[in-house]
């Protein structure tokens, strides 16, 4: 497995960072790419959330500044949503 495979695969098992600080919750989650408009996606810049909150009704991809700005997440960027997974993952992971 590679340090990528790695890190998406433990990122992952960290779970949802908005349902863990929304409800305290533990959520399976699948990978979003952090990036600001179009450009390139780098491929260590992920976030784990659960389905709901990646493509939900309420959602980072459905209405992202409502969403960053409800869950109070750092700067109200996803960057800040990024923050929340390195901490995540050194706490949890």
């Amino acid at each position: 497995m590679s340090t990528i495979e790695k890190h998406r695969s433990r990122l992952a098992s960290v779970g949802c960072v908005a349902c863990r600080r929304l409800t305290g919750q533990v959520t399976p989650a699948i990978l979003h790419h952090v990036a600001t408009g179009s450009s390139k996606r780098d491929p260590w810049a992920l976030v784990p959330l659960c389905p709901g909150h990646h493509i939900g009704t309420f959602s980072i991809h459905k209405s992202p500044q409502a969403f960053l700005r409800v869950l109070k997440v750092p700067g109200e960027t996803e960057w800040g949503l990024l923050a929340w997974a390195i901490e995540d993952l050194a706490r949890f992971g």
